[in-house]
Order: C-alpha cells, then structure tokens, then sequence
C-alpha cells in the first residue's frame, strides 16, 4: 500500500454508516488499542512484491505441514482443539480428542516430507475434511451436510454462520472441585490443557487460537501454584480465578469490539486509531515503521472480522515475526517478548507498556504552528502532513487519551483549513491555538472532577448519582440497560482513578468509550431520543463529549403511576446479599426517576427516605406482604401530592 493511500484512509471522509453500528465498532476499539500487536504483516509484503529470500508465501506457511514445524507437536494439538471446538460446539471432548490425533498425525508426516495429497492442503482444508468425514448428529448439527456440501471456499464460512454465539447456548462450565482439579493436573499433565482449551473454545467460538492457549496457558499455571498445598487451593483459586476469568472476558470483547470498528467507520478509522496509538507506544519508532505497522495491522484485521479465525491466527504469527525481526528499529524492549515461545510473543507485545519518550525528542511541535511553510506543506502533502503531525503530537502525550488526541488532530485539521485560506495564516494559526489548548483543558478538568466525585461518595453512592444523570437524560432505556450502563461507569471509577495520573485519561475515556459504544449498538435505529441518536452518530473523537453534555430529553412523556411502577413486595426482605439488596434500591430508583425526571433532589432525598423506612417497618412485621399491601398506596398517595403525579391505578403487590 503506497503512502498516499495510507494517508487517505487516515482523512479522508469514509463512508456513511447507520447510527447504531458506527458509534459502537469504534468506541469498542478504544480497548483494544491498548491490547493491539505491533508487528509487520508478511501476507501483505507478499502480495505486494515485497518477497525475503527465506520466506515463500504465507500460501506455503498455512499447509498442515508448515503449520506443525512452525508451532511444534503440543502447539498444533492445542491448534486443533480450538478449532474443532469452535466448529462443532456440542461435540464431546473425546470426539474432538480423537480428531486432533488424526490431524495432528498427519500434519507429522508432512512435515517431515510425505508425498501425500492432503499434505498440499491448508489447516483448516484438513480441519474441515475431518469434521466432514462422517455425519454428524442432526439434531445438534441441522446444518452439518449442508455446509460440507458445499463447494471447498464456502465450507468454513457457512460453519462460522451457524456458531452458537449468544451467552448461556453452550451449557456454563462448572470448574471441578479443587481436589478433583489438582489430581487431573498431576496425573494427567498432557490432557489438562486439551480439556481447558475445548471448554474455552466451544464458548467463545470467536476468539481466535493464540489468544485461547495464552488463556489456558495462564490457567494452567494457576493450577499449578494453587494445588501445591491442596488444603489452601481452593482459597487459592477463590483469589486468583476472577482476574482470570476477566482476563477472558476482555479478549473476547476487544475482538468483536474491533470488528465492529471496521465494519461501521472502516479502514480510514482503524488506521487513523492505530496511527496514534502506535505512536504512543513507540515513540522512537521512524514514521515510516509506524505506517507499515498501522497498514498491517489494519490488513490483519480485515482477516480476522471475516470470520477466517485460520488466517486470524497465521497472519498474527506472521506480524509477530516479522516485528521481532525489526525490533532494534522499533523498541529496545522488543527484545524480552521477541525472545518467547512464538505461541506468547504476541500477548507479550500486547501488554508491553508505552515506551518512554526518548531524551532527544522536543517537548513540543511548534512547527507545526509557526514554521514558515505549515500552509505549503499542508497544501503539498495534504492527509500526509496531517498524518504526521498526528503522530509527532501523540508521541509527546502518552498521558492523553486516544479520543483526545483525535479531537486535537481533527481540530488541527480544521484550524489549517480556516488559516491558510487567509492572507495572514501565522498569526490565525497563534490564535487558533488557543481553541485546542482549552479542549486539552476541559477532558483534563472532567477527568480530575470525576475522580474527586469518586473519592468523595464510593462506589455505591457514585452509581446512584449516575443513575440519577442517565435515566433522567436516556429514560427510555431499559432498567437491566441503565444498571449495565453506570455500573460499567462506575467500575472505571475503581480502576482508572487509582492508576498512575499520566495513565488516568487513556483508561478512563477509553473505557467510558467502551461502554457508551456497546450502549449505542444495542440501540433500534428508530430509537425515540434525538439527542442520543446525535451523540451515537457523532464522530468517534465527540463520542464522550457529546454524551457528558447530554442533557434531558424534553419530548420525554413520563408515565403515570400503575400497577407496574414499583413493587412493594416482599422480595425486598430476603435480598440475598447486600449487593442484591442494592439492586433492588437502585431499580427503585430508576423507576421514579422515569416517572418524574424533574424530580428536585430535596424530592427524591424525601421519596427515597420514605421508601427506605416503608422497607424497614413491613421486613419486621410478621407478615411482610400483608404490610406492604397497606403501606404501599399510602406511599404512593403521598408521594404523588409531593410530585404532583396523580396515581393511575392502586399499586399491585
């Protein structure tokens, strides 16, 4: 890809995408930036003519036989686990065991130069004709004759169609007992990591195999430190399994997150994210490295998003590789991650921290202000110019967010089209700058007000008041919606305002983009609020802006107290946990945020009051529903003279 394309997806307007789908793909890639491979794409250079005298083709690396010598023996069964497990999800795992042995036997032979036909075939080709071989129980598999049916290129793509993607459509892993766990581990070492990548995989047919075995891999080692003293390993697995099973959790969301970026804004945006992180990371990286490394990653996951989970993974490998091969010119400390199993290398790189800023780099980018040629430059070199200020500015401010830094470049972009359409550009460029120092500004004070609030009320209060915010301004979202939505929020409080402060911003406007983005996706096209539907259609910088500005929705119509407005049961006497009981204090909430959102906060101080002593007096009274029924439309009464809503119908219990 020359560099004039590069750069015209970094600026250039991309398509128009719906509302829903555009706000979501690329807010869910914030995360993913921070976990995003820099490494050099092989099957790009290939294509393009750009050929090392020892490689031949990323079409040769993907036969069975290349595959096995690249990864080894335990490696390619690990391989072919994941991939009969995301193929047929409801398989046994003895079946699956018998089809990795098969595969795997043969992948032998060709690596070491057997002249058979299936050895002049792919991975996947041999994964899917062993699948195919027999048929397969109808019941569990409709659609297995159909898919092997067809022809060889469309064999894989109509079994990525029929995935059982949705939560809770494989049954929930249970994990063993620690006892049981520990024995397995120590007697059957060769088979514990087979079983914990089938049980993973056939969950989460979308995460493509490196990340898979990194994920048991971790779980294995877990094991092992846990069960070395098997009195204390089951409160050894109680501590160290929720940051594991988190760490699940993010991988497999960062993936589909990512594809949502590429399908709704498209390249131009990928590139222009990856442009700026990439930067951040490696700020004594060249600008041209930078740009081979953003084209490739931008092809790489071109790959991944058509479902190709096979090329995914090879095309990883192959960025890996050929980032290790370059690592002197990128980062000094490639060294430790280039050094691993190739299996590790990426998740490695992945979690390699920013580099720091080398000791000749300028502390600002005054050139790009009052140089005297910013305006021929910018007229000779256009999106290129643009592309490299980006850069040059983001290597300087890790400690600034991906969305920010965007909002600066798109307001750099702005500022040299308004200044060099006039006679004296420098001296509007000097004053336009001003504009970009006061949006540096107000996401820094927003950033530091927040965590004040944070530390302040906790946790708990800190979602209340969210919820207070959100439901008042998206009252048309759904109570599980709203809930969701700021206990995510909240949950970046926790995190992101007890880091490092030059690490603060990136993780919460990134998160909080997260977040906002997945809420937006979810969205109906017709959703009935204008202003949301501005804010989820916005451009990717504006996102967090747009929905911190975010003010009630007038056209909003509150409905009037019914028998489905609150319930006064007495369900709210045997919350099970305190987090259960809060649950069902901050649905009450919601609810009477929803039918008065203008409510005062000496109001709601009142109504919640009320309500609370109500829930204390009928949980004492010897039968709870028979108290509820009384107090409860005293209750309402009261509250709507306070509220000046007038109750529909008498209140259900």
């Amino acid at each position: 890809m020359p560099s004039s394309r590069f750069v015209r997806l970094l600026f250039s307007p991309g398509p128009k995408k719906s509302t829903a789908m555009k706000w979501v793909t690329i807010i869910s890639f914030v995360i993913l930036l921070s976990f995003a491979e820099s490494r050099i794409l092989h099957k790009r250079d290939h294509h393009e003519g750009h050929h090392d005298d020892h490689d031949h083709g990323p079409e040769t690396k993907l036969l069975v036989g290349n595959i096995f010598t690249l990864l080894g023996n335990t490696n390619f069964q690990y391989l072919g686990m994941v991939i009969f497990s995301q193929l047929l999800q409801l398989c046994p795992y003895e079946e699956h065991v018998e089809r990795v042995k098969h595969v795997t036997e043969l992948a032998d032979l060709c690596s070491k130069g057997a002249k058979r036909a299936d050895c002049g075939h792919t991975v996947l080709r041999v994964a899917l004709d062993e699948v195919c071989k027999a048929p397969e129980n109808a019941e569990k598999y409709p659609f297995h004759a159909e898919c092997c049916a067809k022809p060889e290129a469309e064999r894989y793509p109509c079994f990525v169609s029929h995935q059982l993607t949705e939560p809770g459509a494989v049954p929930a892993y249970t994990r063993p007992e620690p006892e049981q766990l520990c024995k397995h581990h120590d007697e059957h070492k060769d088979t514990f990591m087979l079983n914990y990548i089938y049980e993973v995989a056939r969950r989460h047919p979308q995460v493509y195999a490196p990340a898979i075995i990194t994920i048991a891999r971790n779980f294995d080692a877990i094991t092992h430190e846990c069960c070395k003293d098997t009195a204390t390993a089951g409160q050894c697995f109680t501590e160290k399994m929720p940051a594991h099973v988190k760490e699940l959790k993010i991988v497999s969301a960062i993936q589909k997150h990512n594809c949502y970026v590429l399908k709704a804004f498209g390249e131009r945006v990928l590139s222009a994210m990856k442009l700026i992180h990439t930067c951040q990371k490696y700020p004594a990286a060249s600008f041209a490295n930078v740009q081979e490394i953003v084209q490739s990653i931008a092809h790489l996951h071109k790959t991944c998003c058509s479902g190709d989970m096979m090329g995914c993974m090879i095309e990883r490998l192959h960025l890996t590789t050929r980032t290790c091969e370059k690592k002197d010119r990128i980062s000094k400390h490639l060294k430790d991650c280039c050094d691993k199993d190739v299996i590790e290398r990426s998740a490695c790189i992945v979690k390699m921290e920013n580099d720091e800023k080398p000791a000749d780099l300028s502390p600002q980018v005054r050139e790009y202000l009052e140089g005297p040629d910013v305006c021929k430059h910018y007229a000779d070199e256009k999106d290129l110019y643009l592309a490299k200020f980006s850069c040059d500015y983001a290597k300087r401010h890790p400690e600034f967010s991906l969305q920010l830094l965007l909002r600066v470049s798109k307001g750099y972009q702005d500022l040299l089209t308004k200044c060099c359409a006039e006679e004296n550009s420098h001296d509007c460029l000097i004053k336009g700058e001003e504009a970009l120092k006061k949006e540096i500004e107000s996401s820094t004070t927003l950033l530091k007000t927040t965590c004040a609030a944070f530390e302040k009320l906790g946790p708990y209060s800190f979602q209340n008041e969210l919820l207070v915010k959100y439901t008042r301004n998206i009252p048309q979202l759904t109570d599980e919606s709203l809930l969701h939505i700021t206990s995510g929020m909240t949950r970046i409080g926790q995190k992101c305002c007890k880091i490092p402060e030059e690490k603060q911003m990136p993780c919460s406007e990134g998160s909080l983009s997260l977040v906002i983005g997945e809420m937006c996706e979810k969205m109906p096209a017709n959703f009935p609020n204008e202003k949301v539907t501005h804010c989820c259609s916005d451009t990717y910088g504006n996102q967090r802006p747009c929905f911190t500005a975010l003010g009630p929705d007038e056209k909003y119509v509150p409905p009037k107290l019914s028998d489905d407005s609150f319930h006064f049961t007495d369900a709210l006497c045997t919350a099970s946990s305190e987090e259960d009981l809060n649950h069902k204090k901050q649905t009450f909430l919601i609810h009477l945020m929803k039918h008065k959102p203008d409510i005062t906060e000496e109001q709601r101080t009142k109504v919640i009051t009320d309500f609370l002593t109500m829930k204390e007096h009928c949980c004492k009274a010897d039968n709870h529903a028979e108290c509820f029924a009384v107090e409860g439309p005293k209750l309402i009464e009261k509250w709507a003279e306070l509220l000046g809503v007038l109750p529909e119908v008498k209140i259900h219990v």
